[in-house]
Order: C-alpha cells, then sequence, then structure tokens
C-alpha cells in the first residue's frame, strides 16, 4: 500500500483526537483548570474544519510541497482573490511559516498542530524527493 501525506495527517488526526480552538474556547469551564473560563459566543475567522486539531493537515500538505519544491524551484510570489493582494516569498520555508501563523490567527489551530504538521510534512517532502524525483541520467 503506498501512503501519502494526507493519509499520514489523518492516521494522526484520529490517534490524538485533540479539540480544536473552537471548542476549547467555548468549553474551557470543562477543562479542569480553574484559571480558565469559557467564552461561548467566540467564532473563529473562519469555518472550523469538522476533524480533530492535531496534526494540521493544511501545513502537513504545504510543508511537503513546499520542502520538496525547494529542490527544484526558485523563490515565488502569489496571488490571492479573496484579498487581492501579492504575497512574495524568498523561500519556501517562509511560505510554510505564513501557512502556520494564518491557520492559528484564522483560529482553527493550536500552534503545536501546526508546528507538528510541518514538521511531518517536511519529512514526507524529504522522503518524496529522495525517492521519486531523482536526476535524469
Amino acid at each position: 500500500m503506498r501512503w501519502d501525506e494526507s493519509d499520514i495527517c489523518a492516521l494522526d488526526k484520529e490517534f490524538w483526537h485533540f479539540w480544536r480552538p473552537i471548542t476549547a474556547i467555548r468549553s474551557a469551564d470543562t477543562d479542569g483548570n480553574s484559571a480558565t473560563a469559557a467564552d461561548p459566543g467566540w467564532t473563529p475567522l473562519v469555518t472550523t474544519p469538522p476533524n480533530p486539531d492535531y496534526p494540521s493537515g493544511h501545513t502537513c500538505r504545504t510543508a511537503a510541497q513546499m520542502t520538496a519544491y525547494a529542490h527544484y524551484f526558485v523563490p515565488f510570489s502569489a496571488f490571492s482573490a479573496d484579498s487581492g493582494t501579492t504575497r512574495h516569498c524568498d523561500s519556501f520555508s517562509q511560505a510554510t511559516a505564513e501557512v502556520v501563523e494564518a491557520r492559528i490567527w484564522a483560529g482553527i489551530h493550536f500552534r503545536p498542530a501546526d508546528v507538528d504538521g510541518t514538521t511531518l510534512g517536511a519529512a514526507v517532502g524529504d522522503d518524496i524527493t529522495k525517492r521519486y524525483f531523482r536526476p535524469r541520467r
């Protein structure tokens, strides 16, 4: 059986089954920590996906792609139709770091889900590059 980064992340999500920020913030009074208070009306900037937080599948995929791309391509720019802006990246690791921050700021993930997702994705990207993208002879 062949596995890709989305399979690995999905298995990890089911193993850890960690709550997302929307659940943690709205239900903070049930976490067993008297120093936290619930905010039942809190909402993230974007719709929260209906699967566990850890690890971030988006950063797993992004890191795998960016790691593989870094072996073959130069820095790039990307246009967002949503914001009407263009981001210029000097490195693929910069692009990955921006995805990590965006997922946190949007309220979709806690930082460990994104950071560890990036580590997992980078390992997959390195493995893919070593196994499948060999120079022509």
